[in-house]
């Protein structure tokens, strides 16, 4: 093989390392890349869970103040946070809502609590093939109890026209203060206690109405969503732990 020959075999040799090499890049890419995609999402699962816990521990932190037994507080979510992906809107014949996609959608059950890291979206309230219709709430026909956190009153949320809610139920006689904020009360077998629902926005009295007249800004953005997380309550064992 004369010289000439064997630059030419030098030279299909270094470019067959090369793309081999280059080829091999890439794949270590793509891995990287659903590596990080995995992360992602189980640090927003985690965010969330985080998020949900904190609003537990403040509510319980104000009743265990006024009872005065904050060493005999014990708290446990209860609660699997199973994420699902916003592929698209609800058929909007039905409710006002999102199309989710989730692995898990066959453990998923009517009437499971949908929420955020920032608060509460919905409830799951009908099952499509492999999709989940969530009815969030800005339907009309949404409805969720609530408690004010700052003073415990008691009332009843409900879509109030674009993107806010009313705040319903609420006597003349109680006071409400701009920025109160709002939590699920808990007095539902549908919303667990303690999510975060709104922010009052503002109050208006009627002396010829028993209400109060309470507009209440979203704690999610309803716009924006691109994956929420479904609350499963996890199956007690035999012993009820």
């Amino acid at each position: 093989m004369t010289s000439s020959d064997n630059r030419i075999v030098e030279g299909l040799r270094s470019t067959t390392v090369y793309t081999f090499g280059l080829i091999q890049s890439q794949l270590d890419s793509f891995d990287e890349y659903f590596s990080l995609r995995d992360k992602n999402r189980y640090l927003q699962a985690e965010n969330t869970r985080l998020s949900y816990e904190n609003s537990q521990l403040q509510n319980a932190l104000l009743e265990n103040i006024r009872l005065r037994k904050l060493l005999q507080f014990k708290y446990e979510t209860g609660y699997e946070f199973i994420p699902a992906k916003v592929v698209g809107n609800s058929p909007q014949d039905f409710v006002t809502g999102y199309l989710l996609s989730t692995e898990d959608y066959q453990r998923v059950r009517k009437n499971a609590a949908v929420m955020t890291a920032d608060g509460l979206v919905g409830k799951i309230v009908k099952k499509s093939g492999k999709y989940l219709i969530c009815q969030n709430l800005l339907d009309p026909g949404s409805r969720v109890s609530v408690r004010i956190q700052r003073n415990r009153e008691l009332g009843i949320i409900s879509w109030g026209g674009g993107n806010t809610f009313r705040l319903n139920n609420i006597p003349n006689t109680v006071e409400v203060l701009k920025g109160d904020v709002l939590f699920t009360s808990g007095m539902s077998q549908i919303f667990p206690p303690n999510i975060k629902v709104g922010v009052v926005l503002s109050i208006k009295r009627n002396s010829s109405r028993l209400f109060q007249d309470i507009v209440v800004h979203p704690a999610v953005n309803f716009n924006i969503l691109e994956e929420v997380f479904i609350l499963q309550a996890r199956k007690q064992d035999e012993s009820g732990s």
